[in-house]
C-alpha cells in the first residue's frame, strides 16, 4: 500500500511537508509507564506555556490555520488537532490517557506542536491518501458524524471511499480509530516547508521510542512536492518485482523524475506488455569511449536486462550545431563526414556494453531534415527566451557581452523534439544535461504526449579521483584497454571512490552495493573490497578469465614484487649508434610508457628505476652484454632487457 498526497494540497502553505512513521507487531494493550512520564511532563509544559497567551496566537500554530482558510475550512470552528490538544490543556491542565500507542503520538504532537496521526493500517481496503473529499466520499453515511455533514472538496484522509481523519488530522471518524487490539500503525505528521526540520525530528524521537517501549523498529519517510507517496506494509510479488527495477533504475542516479511517476510508468509498462523505450542522443563529437562515457550505457544494460528497448539517437543533425553546454563560446560545427565517422566509431564502441538486440538506432536528421519552416516555427514557439536564458552558458555569454547565435538555441529544441519522434519514455544523460533532457519533457507534453522520465548520471571522476575522467588528463580507464591495465588503473583510484565505481561503473545489484558498503563502515582493509571492483570491472570488458589473469598478475607484480611473465621485451643492440641508456629511453617513448624521454630519464634520475633489483640513476652508465635483465620503472612497470649490463 501507499501513502499519497494529492498534488494540489501538496502546494498549499508553500509546500506540504509530512513526515511518515510506519511500525508494526506493536502491543498496544500494556499501559506504558514511560510513554505516560512523557505525556505528563509535555501537558505541565504546555498548560506553563499558554497560561496567558491564546494558543491561536501561537507562532507554530499559524501555518496550520492558514493552510485550512486558503482550502475554505474554518479554523476558528474547527482546529486542527494540536490546536484542539494545546487548547484542552491550556484550559484544563489535563488530557486523557487513551492507549499507549495513541499516547506516543499524543506527546509527540505537544513537544513538537505538530499535528500527529495514528492509524491502523489492518483496517484499510485501500491506499492511506490525503486529498479532497469526493461525491462518492459524501455519499457514505459512515463517513459523517450525526449532524455534522462532510462536504465535498474538504481535505481528508481516506482509504478508498472511507473517510478516517477529516480536515487533516483535526476530526476523527469511527472507522479510523485505533483500539487496544490493533498492532500495526502509520503515524503521519503533518507540517509545511517552513517547518520540516520539526516535523523531521518528530519522526526521529518518535521511531527511537517505538523502538525504545516496544521494541519494534520503525520505518521513516517524507512526502513533499518532489516525493508525493510512500509504500508501507507486505508487498506482492509484482510489487516487488517493481520495487526492483525502481532500485536497480535509480543506482548511481543523482536525480531523477520523483519515484512515483516511475512505478507508475513501469506498472504501465508491465500492464500492457510494452518495454519502455530508453532514449539516448549522442552527440558524436568526441569518439573515444572510456568508463567515464559507460556510465549512461551501463544504466541502458542494466535497463535493458530488465526487457526495455534503448534509442539511440545519432546527433547527425544537432551536431552540425555543436551542443552548446557549458562552452563560453560558439561551439565548431561538425562536417557530415565528421559526424558520420565518429557515430561509426561510437557504434562499435558501445555495442560492446550495450544489448544489439535490444536496441534501436536512428540519425536525428531523419525527421529533423524533413521539417517546414512552419514546422520549426510552431517548435521555436513552445519556448520562450527568458526560459533559454536560464542555462548558466547561454545566460553568461548573454550577460558579458559574448557572441551568442540564434541557432544554438535550435540546439536543445532540436533535442527534446528527438523525444517527440522516438515516442521516448525515459531519456538519460550527464547532470551536464539536465536542462536539454527537462526541455524533452516540456516539449513532449506540449505535443500532447506523456512526458518522459528522467535520469540523470553524475559526472565520474578519474583515478585520480580529483577531475572529471578524462584522456587528456591521463586519468582515465578505456573499455579496449588490456585487462592487466583495466585492472591496475582501478587499483589506484581512493579508497573514498570506491563504492562511487561500484554504482556507476558495474552491473552490482544495489543491495550487493550496500553490503559492500557495511563491510568498509566494519573495517574491512578497502584493498580487499578495491580487488573486488577491479576484478568486476575488467571482467564487464575482456572476460572473466582475462580478468582472473589480470588479477593474479597483479597479485604477482603488486603484492609479492615478481616480474610477469608477459613482461615486455627490450633488445638492446650494442653496435648501434645510441648508448644502450638512450635505446632504452626511445623503445619506452615509441612504445607509449611515456610521452617523452625527459619524463623517462627523470624516472632514472629521481632513483625509480631499478636494474636486477639495483638502483640505476644515470642512463649513460648503462653497458651491454649478452645476458637477460630486468628493468623495474616506478612502483610497477617491468621490462625484460636482453643485452647489457650496468
Amino acid at each position: 500500500m501507499f501513502f499519497k498526497i494529492e498534488k494540489k494540497l501538496l502546494e498549499m502553505g508553500g509546500g506540504l511537508y509530512t513526515g511518515v512513521v510506519i511500525a508494526s507487531g506493536i502491543d498496544n494493550t500494556v499501559e506504558n509507564e514511560k510513554i505516560a512520564a512523557l505525556l505528563k511532563e509535555q501537558i505541565q509544559r504546555a498548560f506553563h506555556d499558554f497560561e496567558n497567551q491564546p494558543v491561536r496566537e501561537a507562532e507554530e500554530i499559524h501555518p496550520y490555520r492558514e493552510a485550512m482558510r486558503a482550502v475554505g475550512v474554518n479554523p476558528s470552528k474547527y482546529p486542527c488537532s494540536i490546536e484542539s490538544i494545546l487548547t484542552r490543556v491550556s484550559k484544563k491542565g489535563e488530557f486523557p490517557s487513551i492507549s499507549p500507542v495513541v499516547d506516543l503520538g499524543n506527546y509527540i504532537s505537544l513537544k513538537y506542536r505538530v499535528p500527529v496521526g495514528v492509524h491502523d493500517t489492518a483496517t484499510f481496503t485501500d491506499d492511506l491518501m490525503v486529498r479532497f473529499a469526493t461525491e462518492e466520499d459524501c455519499a457514505a453515511a459512515d463517513n459523517h458524524i450525526g449532524t455534522d455533514l462532510l462536504k465535498k472538496g474538504e481535505p481528508v484522509y481516506v482509504s478508498g471511499n472511507s473517510v478516517r481523519t477529516r480536515r487533516w488530522i483535526w476530526r476523527q471518524m469511527p472507522a479510523g480509530k485505533v483500539t487496544e487490539t490493533s498492532s500495526d500503525f502509520i503515524f503521519p505528521i503533518d507540517g509545511f516547508e517552513c517547518n520540516k526540520d520539526i516535523v523531521e525530528a518528530a519522526c526521529n524521537e518518535l521511531a527511537d521510542l517505538l523502538l525504545e517501549c516496544f521494541g519494534v523498529e520503525a520505518e521513516k519517510a517524507f512526502v513533499d512536492k518532489e516525493n508525493p507517496e510512500v509504500r508501507f506494509g507486505v508487498m506482492t510479488e509484482e510489487e516487488q518485482e517493481i520495487e526492483n527495477q525502481i532500485a536497480i533504475m535509480l543506482k548511481g542516479v543523482a536525480q531523477h523524475t520523483a519515484v512515483s511517476e516511475i512505478r507508475e510508468k513501469l506498472l504501465e509498462s508491465k500492464r500492457t506488455g510494452r518495454p519502455l523505450r530508453i532514449k539516448l542522443g549522442l552527440d558524436p563529437s568526441a569518439p573515444d569511449i572510456h568508463i567515464g562515457h559507460s556510465v549512461v550505457l551501463r544504466k541502458i544494460r542494466q535497463l535493458q536486462e530488465m526487457g526495455h528497448v534503448a534509442v539511440i539517437i545519432i546527433g547527425d543533425y544537432t551536431g552540425m550545431i555543436g551542443d552548446p553546454t557549458g562552452k563560453s563560446k560558439t561551439r565548431k560545427q561538425l562536417s557530415r563526414e565528421d559526424v558520420e565517422r565518429n557515430a561509426n566509431t561510437y557504434m562499435e564502441q558501445i555495442f560492446k556494453i550495450i544489448d544489439r538486440d535490444r536496441t534501436e538506432v536512428y540519425y536525428n536528421s531523419e525527421w529533423l531534415s524533413k521539417m517546414t519552416f512552419s514546422d520549426v516555427i510552431e517548435l521555436a514557439a513552445k519556448c520562450t527566451v527568458a526560459r533559454m536564458l536560464e542555462r548558466d552558458d547561454f545566460n553568461n555569454r548573454y550577460t558579458n557581452h559574448l557572441p551568442l547565435s540564434v541557432h544554438e538555441f535550435f540546439y536543445p529544441l532540436m533535442q527534446a523534439y528527438d523525444s517527440v519522434a522516438v515516442k521516448a519514455d525515459i531519456e538519460l544523460g550527464g547532470t551536464d544535461q539536465t536542462f536539454n533532457i527537462l526541455m524533452g519533457r516540456n516539449i513532449q507534453r506540449d505535443y500532447g504526449m506523456q512526458p518522459q522520465l528522467t535520469l540523470f548520471m553524475p559526472l565520474l571522476e578519474g583515478i585520480d579521483g580529483v577531475e572529471k575522467m578524462s584522456k587528456s588528463l591521463g586519468n582515465y580507464i578505456g573499455i579496449s584497454e588490456e585487462p592487466a591495465v583495466i585492472y591496475e588503473k582501478v587499483m589506484k583510484i581512493p579508497d573514498s571512490m570506491i563504492i562511487k565505481y561500484y554504482n556507476l561503473c558495474t552491473d552490482v545489484h544495489p543491495d550487493e552495493v550496500a553490503k559492500l558498503q557495511q563491510m568498509l563502515d566494519t573495517g574491512t582493509n578497502p584493498r580487499d573490497v578495491k580487488m573486488m571492483l577491479a576484478h568486476e570491472i575488467t571482467k564487464l570488458y575482456t572476460g572473466e578469465e582475462a580478468a582472473d589473469h589480470a588479477e593474479q598478475r597483479f597479485k604477482s607484480v603488486f603484492q609479492k614484487n615478481q616480474i610477469p611473465d608477459d613482461a615486455p621485451q627490450i633488445v638492446v643492440k650494442q653496435d648501434a649508434e645510441q648508448q644502450p641508456g638512450e635505446q632504452i629511453l626511445s623503445f619506452l617513448v615509441e612504445q607509449g610508457y611515456y610521452k617523452s624521454k625527459s619524463e623517462a630519464r627523470r624516472i632514472f634520475q629521481q632513483g625509480g628505476a631499478q636494474i636486477d633489483g639495483e638502483r640505476v640513476t644515470d642512463t649513460k652508465s648503462i653497458v651491454a652484454d649478452e645476458n637477460e635483465h630486468v628493468l623495474k620503472m616506478g612502483k610497477s612497470k617491468f621490462f625484460k632487457v636482453n643485452g647489457f649490463v650496468r
